[in-house]
């Protein structure tokens, strides 16, 4: 399933939601701007939530089907649509498992999903028995995620599904959604204000702003950009592809092959040739204009300067090039003047932190 919107809404003098997108049939296509920004009202044009006036032109299609124009409108329930409110909306009166069994009982459309697989994705094994006021946020969130696929979802929109939840929880629940997201081949959204969620699980992205798309297309080629960083300070992140090239067993790292330069991270869940998306924060990278000796940072990458940030605070972030793929240093600006460093200048990184984005999760 594609869905395709071309979408013209007025909601008052202050407010025109302008935007024409395609949401691909895999992977997870993220919805990301300021609040006010229109995603939240995209998404649930999107679901048939929201219907617009006879005045706004809102055409949406799956592909094969007309889900609105200006003759006809699918309701939600039709349209196989799965939606995950920031506030989970669980029956307090059910246990877990009841809960998901009422899911079951209401199924809308047929799916070929086992029932088993959603509970070992989600891990829910352990929380079946529980009373919905046990649980945490995060665990809660699990649960609802559940209960839409049990549903019958063809297409699963989150709105914000972690905006809730405490920071240590949201950390907990991110592995379980890039898992859910590596099984299911269905079209999924993800709306969220958080740079840090958009990086680990987007594959696509659509940045808005005051209605408007500014900026589209795959999170790799658009995470490692100054425009779409420069203002998220220390949350500013690159996401890169890398492959396993060979474990060491004695120290318990993995090797990964980056651009032709080696990365060491603790991956020895994977194989080797597995390819891998790699966080990397762009506070933790320093940039040194000799290769540094006898230090404990062990990835250390030979780099080109490509440009800088236009800043007007005490640092700058800039954007570093290896060979076809690029990472991010945040420096302050007394090192870039202290250093003398210039575009196209080679250079090296030293990364003291990195983040696979596709974590074991122990279960």
């Amino acid at each position: 399933m594609e869905i395709n919107a071309d979408i013209h809404l007025t909601r008052d003098p202050d407010f025109v939601l302008d935007v024409n997108l395609t949401v691909q049939p895999h992977g997870i296509t993220a919805l990301y701007g300021p609040s006010g920004s229109g995603k939240s009202t995209l998404l649930r044009l999107l679901a048939g939530l929201e219907r617009g006036t006879r005045s706004d032109r809102i055409e949406i299609t799956d592909g094969k089907n007309v889900w609105q124009n200006k003759h006809s409108f699918v309701r939600p329930e039709m349209r196989g649509v799965g939606f995950v409110f920031q506030q989970q909306q669980l029956f307090p009166h059910l246990s877990v498992q009841g809960n998901l069994n009422f899911a079951l009982s209401r199924q809308h459309t047929e799916h070929n999903l086992d029932i088993n697989q959603v509970y070992d994705w989600l891990n829910l094994q352990p929380l079946l028995d529980k009373e919905i006021r046990q649980l945490s946020g995060g665990e809660a969130q699990r649960v609802a995620i559940s209960r839409v696929l049990l549903n019958g979802a063809k297409c699963l929109f989150m709105d914000e599904p972690l905006g809730s939840i405490d920071v240590p929880s949201r950390s907990r629940i991110l592995p379980y959604l890039d898992r859910l997201h590596r099984n299911l081949q269905i079209p999924m959204v993800y709306v969220s204000h958080s740079y840090e969620e958009i990086t680990y699980l987007a594959d696509h992205l659509f940045v808005l702003d005051n209605g408007k798309i500014t900026s589209q297309g795959s999170m790799l080629e658009l995470c490692s950009t100054l425009e779409l960083n420069s203002g998220e300070g220390d949350a500013a992140a690159v996401v890169i592809q890398c492959t396993v090239a060979k474990h060491d067993h004695n120290y318990r790292l993995s090797e990964l092959d980056f651009e032709e330069a080696s990365i060491f991270v603790n991956a020895e869940q994977y194989q080797v040739g597995d390819s891998l998306r790699v966080r990397i924060p762009a506070k933790d990278v320093s940039i040194t204009t000799t290769r540094p000796e006898n230090t404990s940072i062990l990835n250390v990458l030979e780099v080109q300067i490509v440009s800088f940030e236009e800043s007007t605070g005490p640092s700058v972030l800039v954007r570093l090039r290896r060979k076809r793929q690029f990472i991010l240093a945040r420096i302050t600006k007394k090192s870039l003047n202290l250093l003398g460093l210039q575009p196209e200048q080679t250079v090296y990184a030293q990364i003291k932190s990195v983040a696979l984005l596709m974590e074991s999760i122990n279960d």
